[in-house]
This record gives structure tokens, C-alpha cells and sequence, in this order.
């Protein structure tokens, strides 16, 4: 329901007193993502500094393509606090009411769909550099470098494309279906555009049936990697080591593809639940961008407080580091 010219909301007064869950869903945000923008910041630190010292050596499209990824998420967040946590709290709701729809109010809704366009294809570009560092281990970096000048254009590319067709409308406020409260209200376009939610499915569809079958091909590579130095009786440490980084990072990366998919297709199927749908969206896109960070820096050996001094490793599974780890 659209919110301009209704008195009621227009009269509307945000009570701040009343501890309501969309005030929860924005308060919560900050005390895990803060922390995870500073472990963000750390591998970006490291991912600068790199070029600098002989004792670290990294895989520079790899990491790029994670720091993308991770860019990509914290701007999906961020959209979304824009076009539904802050006005469900009902804080714009009034000024809202008394705007006449316009162009200005539709950016944040356009935003949000590109950044969540970004938020999907990024991870796509991280598994395939990861991929291409398995069965390329030779000259992994050339093939990476190709595959990185084609594919980000690409990926910035399309979310505008997916989008050209929302530019003429106009957006508007309207009031959250339950369980929200009157009030609580959110941006979005008129009806006269065709919706994109389709687009939207079909994207999230082939993205995450192309990650899953680049991700297992590649964690059968690494297990016969694994068994066959197994059986020359090498140092297994360092690969099950990066084979339980991949696998951690590997289910963490299906995380946004499932809520996006599930979104849109509960969207289409079942419009009546849009409310609730809604209310469970914030947590469930935050867990994403939070856990993959989080297990990237916790599982991979690169992180950890210790002394690293460079060794030349061929082991195709060392996918961004290759050291030697001696504690302090």
C-alpha cells in the first residue's frame, strides 16, 4: 500500500521506547559486521603490503577476486539498509508520506538490485580463479589473468543490464505487510515496470549450479592430489589444511545463493508471505557475508599469528599462500 498523502502517516511518530523487532534487525547489523569489516581490513592490508616484502606470497587475482566478492556483500548490506531496515523502523515514514513519488526515492530500490546482482556473480568469478589455480597449476597466473580482464566487466556489466528496464520508473514508500507493524514501511517502484524477480531467480539459478559443479570437480581434484602424496609418504599438513579451507569457504559461498533463490521464488509463489520473508531476509543475507570472511581467515594458514617464511610450492591446493609456518 502506498503511504503518500495518508494522513495517518503522515501524522506517524516512530516510537523508539517500544523495542520492536525491525528496530532489532538494524541494531543488531553493526555488532557483527563492524567486526567483520575489520577482518576485511586486515586481508586488504596484507594484500597491499604483499608486493612489498619477499616473505609472503600471495595469489593476487585470487585475493582480488575474494576482496571483490567481499566489497560486492557489503554493498548488498548496505542497500538494504537503505530500502528496508532503517525506514522499517518507521524513522522516514512521516517525511516519506509527504513526498511525492519521484525519481530520487526509486535509487535505493535500484541500488539494492544491482548490488545484489554484484553479491551473486562476484563469487562466481572467486570459484572459478580457485578453480583455475587447481587444474592450471603451472600457469595459473596467465590463465588468471585473462579469465579476471574478461570476467569483471562482465559481472559489472550485466547488473545494469538486468536493470536498463526499472530506470523510467518512479519510487515510492509502502507500508510492510504483517508482521511488521503500521509504519514500518520500505522503498520501492511503482507497478508500472515489469518486475524483475525473474531475471533475478534465473541469475541466482545458473550462478549456483555453476559454483557447485566447479567447487565439487575441484574438491575431487584436491582429494586425488591428496591421496596420491599420500601414498609417497609426503607432509600432508599444508594440503589438508587448504582442502579444509576450500570446503569451509565452498559451503559459505551457497549461503546468499540459497536466500536469494528462496526469496524469489517464495516472492512469486507465495506473495502473501512477502511480510515474513522480509523480516527473516537481513539476518540471512548478513550470515553470508559474515561467515565467509570469518572461515577464510580462521581456516586458511596465511592468517595466523605466526612467522611465515616463503617457500616455491607447486601443491596447486596452496591456493593463496605458500609458506612455511614457524610459531613466534
Amino acid at each position: 500500500m502506498d503511504i503518500y498523502n495518508r494522513s495517518e502517516y503522515i501524522s506517524y511518530s516512530s516510537k523508539w521506547s517500544s523495542f520492536s523487532f525491525p528496530l532489532f534487525t538494524m541494531l543488531i547489523g553493526p555488532v557483527y559486521l563492524i567486526p567483520t569489516f575489520y577482518i576485511v581490513g586486515k586481508m586488504t592490508k596484507v594484500f597491499l603490503e604483499s608486493s612489498k616484502f619477499t616473505t609472503v606470497s600471495i595469489q593476487r587475482h585470487l585475493f582480488s577476486a575474494f576482496l571483490l566478492m567481499q566489497l560486492g556483500n557489503f554493498f548488498y548490506i548496505l542497500t538494504d539498509f537503505l530500502v528496508l531496515r532503517i525506514p522499517a523502523t518507521g524513522i522516514w515514514t512521516s517525511a516519506c508520506a509527504q513526498m511525492t513519488p519521484n525519481q530520487l526515492l526509486k535509487m535505493p530500490y535500484l541500488l539494492a538490485f544491482i548490488s545484489s546482482y554484484l553479491a551473486t556473480l562476484f563469487p562466481v568469478i572467486f570459484c572459478a580463479n580457485r578453480a583455475i589455480i587447481v587444474f592450471f597449476p603451472k600457469n595459473h597466473n596467465e590463465v588468471c589473468g585473462r579469465f579476471m580482464k574478461l570476467s569483471l566487466p562482465v559481472a559489472v556489466f550485466l547488473p545494469f543490464l538486468f536493470t536498463w528496464f526499472m530506470v523510467p520508473a518512479v519510487g515510492h514508500c509502502t507500508q510492510l505487510t504483517s508482521p511488521y507493524p503500521m509504519g514500518s514501511v520500505m522503498f520501492t517502484l511503482d507497478l508500472k515496470v515489469p518486475i524483475n524477480e525473474y531475471i533475478h531467480l534465473l541469475t541466482s539459478f545458473f550462478c549456483t549450479l555453476f559454483t557447485f559443479s566447479m567447487n565439487i570437480t575441484m574438491l575431487i581434484k584436491v582429494r586425488h592430489i591428496i591421496f596420491y602424496k599420500k601414498s609417497l609418504n609426503r607432509n600432508m599438513s599444508k594440503n589438508y589444511k587448504a582442502e579444509l579451507s576450500l570446503t569451509i569457504t565452498m559451503i559459505s559461498l551457497f549461503v546468499p545463493f540459497l536466500v536469494n533463490g528462496i526469496i524469489a521464488v517464495l516472492s512469486l509463489q507465495k506473495p502473501s508471505l512477502i511480510g515474513y520473508i522480509l523480516s527473516i531476509r537481513p539476518l540471512l543475507i548478513d550470515s553470508a557475508t559474515v561467515f565467509e570472511p570469518w572461515a577464510f581467515y580462521w581456516t586458511h594458514p596465511m592468517f595466523r599469528r605466526h612467522r611465515r617464511k616463503t617457500t616455491v610450492s607447486g601443491s596447486p591446493i596452496a591456493m593463496i599462500v605458500t609458506s612455511s609456518v614457524n610459531s613466534r
